[in-house]
């Protein structure tokens, strides 16, 4: 009894990892592939952020089909519309001078293409790509349902002190930033929030497969850095993922990271543990 009650206290410590992969639009490549393999090889979740608008029919029958063989560690979400940049000012697909109901045309077209080609496949999570995003875009994507909100969480003093304002302030959007509510209720919304910490590549050179890439020994300082927050969210990009010393690095990352107490998640199945705390 002693040690089973230990055990929870213990479980209920652990940090719970999730991986958000972005960009999966029109090709099916072999970093695509080869990147999912390596999650489902290793029986970790992986969460595939899609652009509705650019999907073919090669892609969604592969996700599909992935989705189907592997339902626990395969999901899907939705990851802005077409990946266009509209906000001049920020470089995004949201926000800046961007009005709501433009942005509710996009995030609506979007949904109704995630729910025609996935069904109830897919779970009702919205990320912006490129980040930035303004009070009108979060304010569509409440109002179309979405059951989660995916931005990004920072754990620099500098950023904690933001926070810490944004939320005594009970602000989401304050002085033109994200404020992060991860694992709770996005102030003025039905969103639960859930953020990423930190990605692979640290800087994209450009929209191809060029990055600066973190070697396994930065990944796994980040990783530590973040190890005592309930939440870590890793964020990949396939596509830069496009030889094999890099689709190595993934695979080396996901095996040490079975070494550690940690315990792996799909989104949907973080936003059940959390939504009712």
């Amino acid at each position: 009894m002693i040690v089973h009650f230990l055990d929870r206290i213990k479980e209920n410590l652990l940090s719970i990892m999730f991986f958000r992969n972005d960009d999966v639009r029109s090709t099916l490549d072999n970093s695509l592939i080869a990147v999912t393999d390596l999650f489902i090889k290793h029986g970790i979740p992986i969460t595939h952020a899609v652009e509705p608008a650019n999907l073919t029919p090669e892609v969604i029958h592969w996700l599909l089909k992935i989705k189907e063989s592997n339902p626990h560690i395969v999901e899907i979400m939705q990851h802005g519309y077409d990946h266009t940049i509209k906000n001049k000012q920020r470089k995004g697909e949201f926000g800046g001078q961007r009005s709501y109901q433009e942005q509710f045309a996009d995030i609506s077209a979007g949904k109704e293409l995630m729910n025609k080609h996935f069904g109830d496949k897919w779970f009702e999570c919205f990320n912006f790509p490129y980040a930035p995003y303004n009070p009108a875009a979060i304010q569509a994507v409440n109002d179309l349902g979405f059951k989660v909100f995916n931005s990004h969480c920072g754990i620099k003093f500098s950023r904690k002190l933001f926070y810490f304002v944004g939320h005594l302030l009970k602000k989401g959007y304050f002085l033109d930033h994200h404020v992060s509510w991860n694992l709770h209720k996005y102030p003025g919304t039905n969103l639960f929030e859930l953020d990423m910490s930190f990605g692979f590549i640290t800087k994209y050179l450009n929209e191809q497969t060029d990055s600066v890439i973190r070697s396994l020994d930065n990944m796994i300082e980040t990783t530590h850095a973040y190890s005592k927050m309930k939440t870590i969210g890793v964020l990949l990009h396939h596509r830069y993922h496009d030889t094999n010393e890099k689709i190595k690095l993934v695979d080396d990352y996901l095996t040490w990271c079975k070494t550690q107490d940690f315990k792996f998640s799909t989104m949907e199945n973080v936003y059940r543990i959390f939504k009712t705390h």
